[in-house]
């Protein structure tokens, strides 16, 4: 019956990882460490890089349960843990591995754990942000076409509503994260959700995915939002959210 509290974190360059524990459920709490108003139980949790999850387990099934990632060889490759519970004589679970293909946490339910955002006094600005590049090999990664430092800002007064929707036209998924404050995820692929929740990464489809998102603008500065690949990052897929 005790309870364990999880704060699962991928801190990986490159890889998204699909994170279930055999056995009991996940009830997710927190998404980037922002509070869920309503928490969710779910089977697993796909994690993009820089994205992290808190979650609650109750210790409810005596045995012996793997913590391990779904993806095809992740788990052999060492990327999975036995959570032994007090008692529990021996017996374990067996360790699967399970072929996925996109998946989005909205998949297992977590778009239902609402959360809010600071309230808005300003204007509302839109930014439509095209995620492109890495074609033929190539190691150039832009938005809108242009890489940092020539990338657009998004200029911003405190109090404004920022609407940012992007579009990937690349052959990879890019977990973008804003610094300096959160937003709500209001659609993805095209599916928008009654009930966001308040994140500050997020993982945009490859091949034509879109994520469409909102924020205020109460944290004056200079903000970068760019992709978590560090290959991304570095071949320009950065912009600034500029607060003034």
């Amino acid at each position: 019956g005790e309870r364990v509290r999880l704060r699962l974190i991928n801190a990986s360059n490159e890889h998204t990882h699909v994170v279930r524990l055999v056995g009991p459920r996940l009830r997710v709490t927190h998404s980037d460490g922002n509070p869920l108003e309503r928490p969710v139980e779910v089977d697993a949790i796909p994690m993009a890089p820089s994205e992290r999850y808190d979650a609650m387990v109750v210790a409810d099934r005596p045995g012996a349960w793997f913590l391990q990632c779904l993806q095809p060889g992740h788990a052999e490759a060492g990327e999975r843990m036995l959570t032994l519970y007090e008692g529990h004589e021996g017996r374990r679970a067996e360790a699967t591995e399970e072929r996925l293909g996109n998946l989005h946490l909205w998949h297992y339910g977590l778009g239902r754990g609402r959360a809010v955002l600071p309230p808005a006094s300003g204007s509302t600005r839109t930014f439509d942000l095209t995620l492109s590049g890495g074609m033929m090999g190539s190691d150039v990664w832009t938005i809108n076409r242009k890489v940092y430092p020539r990338t657009d800002p998004l200029p911003l007064k405190r109090g404004d509503r920022a609407v940012v929707r992007f579009g990937n036209m690349s052959p990879e998924a890019h977990p973008m994260h804003l610094h300096g404050q959160s937003f709500r995820v209001l659609a993805v692929n095209g599916v928008r959700y009654a009930e966001p929740i308040v994140k500050d990464s997020v993982d945009v489809d490859a091949h034509m995915g879109s994520v469409a998102l909102d924020f205020t603008a109460h944290n004056p500065g200079d903000w970068f939002f760019h992709c978590h690949k560090p290959t991304h990052m570095m071949g320009g897929m950065i912009t600034l959210v500029k607060i003034g």
